[in-house]
């Protein structure tokens, strides 16, 4: 046994360098695999390292460029509806200005419209409603120029005299023909006889611009105005009656009683219309008369008609009293002059 051990330990011995030698080898070739291998996997997970930190950054990059992008974005969205919102607000401001001009303008154009409207009316019930109030026919036709100039440029009344229509009087600037007729008019002039009873008595003409409708009812207005005022002297007035017992006028010193007093401011306001109305018709008879102090001889069938009517109006009234038909002769057709009615003129009566 201890020869096997010996020779063990010989063996050992003489093999010990070569062991030692083959140990180190492999010591070596171990030590160097493993370095190898570690400096792989150091490379590896360098590299997966790496490669980690290279996918971070560009996702975090990804991530800072999508923010980026996002912020943006919302900037831009910001900016461009607030840009939008402020245009639209503009557009609207002004679109709601113009509006409001274009209904403030036809607001305006309608209430001048209405007003123009409520003028004419008022025209068309003041001028029919005057005229009837009128006292006179030179007042008829001088109530009617002042209502009617409203409706056109410029207008005038002619009436019937000797030779024609004859100007009357005008309202406005345009230049009227002293005789005027339907023929000598134009067609882009109005033209309106005044006709009562088949009898022509006047015309209106007005110069354009005017409104022909509203100037043709109101010449039919001046129409029957002029109508219903020759009724009215024409009609024997019951107002104007009295009893017999207040026929005669009290002596000069007397007190006349209210009836009376009636009685003969209607009998002068009669006169005063009759002979305004021969005047108004006749005035260039009247001016030739008056120079050659012949009126009377020149308007007899005038007078002496005006004298009637007044005669059948007033004789129950005043009978006896002051010729009131021949006072105003003398002051309107005469002037206060009643020598210029002429030797033909028989003078006052009831006197």
């Amino acid at each position: 046994m201890k020869l096997k051990t010996h020779a063990l330990d010989r063996l050992l011995e003489a093999l010990s360098p070569a062991l030692s030698a083959e140990l180190e080898r492999v010591t070596q070739e171990t030590r160097e695999s493993l370095e190898q291998e570690f400096n792989q996997r150091l490379q590896r997970a360098a590299s997966d390292a790496e490669a980690a930190a290279q996918s971070n950054a560009a996702a975090g990059a990804a991530a800072d460029l999508n923010r980026a992008v996002a912020e943006a974005t919302e900037k831009t969205q910001e900016a461009t509806r607030a840009e939008v919102t402020e245009g639209l607000e503009r557009q609207f401001a002004q679109r709601l200005a113009e509006n409001s001009n274009h209904v403030r303008s036809e607001v305006a154009a309608e209430r001048a419209r209405l007003q123009e409207q409520l003028e004419q009316w008022k025209a068309f019930a003041d001028i029919q409603r005057q005229l009837a109030e009128s006292s006179s026919q030179p007042e008829i036709l001088t109530q009617f120029l002042d209502l009617a100039q409203l409706f056109a440029n410029a207008l005038a009344v002619y009436i019937v005299k000797a030779d024609g229509l004859a100007l009357w009087k005008s309202r406005g600037q345009a230049a009227f023909p002293d005789i005027i007729s339907q023929q000598t008019t134009d067609a882009e002039s109005f033209f309106r006889p005044v006709t009562v009873r088949g009898r022509t008595v006047a015309a209106v003409f007005a110069a354009p611009p005017f409104k022909p409708e509203v100037m043709e009812f109101l010449s039919g207005c001046l129409e029957r105005a002029i109508e219903v005022f020759g009724l009215k002297l024409r009609t024997y007035s019951p107002r104007l009656r009295v009893s017999e017992k207040t026929v005669a006028v009290s002596s000069p010193g007397t007190e006349l009683n209210p009836e009376e007093q009636r009685a003969h401011a209607d009998a002068r306001r009669t006169a005063r219309l009759l002979v305004s109305e021969i005047k108004l018709y006749h005035e260039q008879e009247l001016e030739s008369g008056r120079q050659n102090n012949d009126i009377y001889q020149r308007l007899q069938r005038e007078i002496d008609t005006g004298r009637e009517m007044y005669q059948h109006r007033v004789k129950s009234a005043v009978f006896g009293g002051p010729d009131y038909f021949h006072e105003e002769l003398v002051r309107i057709l005469g002037a206060n002059d009643p020598g210029r009615l002429g030797p033909a003129y028989p003078g006052p009566k009831n006197s």
